[in-house]
């Protein structure tokens, strides 16, 4: 590349010397980038719910329990078995067997015999007595009252 092209200088001869003239320029360039929004976009979700009539069949059970007693001595223990739609469960207790027999294990002898004694005992006892009194005015003396017996 020459160098007049590349630094802008130019030749001038107005002057009996040779004069060059420099003349400088320097350009910039900024590069920036600006979000300009030119239309948007929206997303929904639209549900739609439908009923639609469908056919079902419930079943539902219901458990009845009975207990039997049944109270009979066995020799062995079963396992629970099914007869039609009942389930039948055992349930088994050891029972002590005893044999009720009546026995004289002892006797009491209860013998009354009467005694007389003579004693004397000292006992404090009360008795009352009532005793009516009447007056005559008041200074005289008191009297027995002879209806009060």
């Amino acid at each position: 590349m020459r160098e007049d092209e590349t630094s802008g200088a130019t030749p001038t001869t107005t002057d009996s010397f040779d004069t060059v003239r420099v003349s400088a320029v320097k350009e910039q360039i900024a590069v920036d980038v600006a979000t300009v929004e030119t239309g948007a976009v929206r997303v929904r979700k639209v549900v739609h719910e439908e009923t639609h009539p469908i056919a079902l069949r419930l079943r539902s059970q219901q458990v009845d329990v009975q207990r039997i007693p049944v109270n009979r001595p066995v020799e062995e223990r079963d396992e629970p078995r099914r007869e039609g739609d009942t389930l039948i469960i055992p349930i088994y207790e050891y029972v002590p067997v005893v044999r009720m027999q009546l026995t004289l294990k002892e006797e009491v002898h209860v013998k009354t015999t009467e005694i007389q004694e003579d004693v004397i005992h000292r006992v404090l006892t009360h008795s009352e007595e009532l005793v009516v009194e009447r007056r005559d005015g008041p200074d005289g003396p008191w009297k027995k009252d002879p209806g009060a017996n």
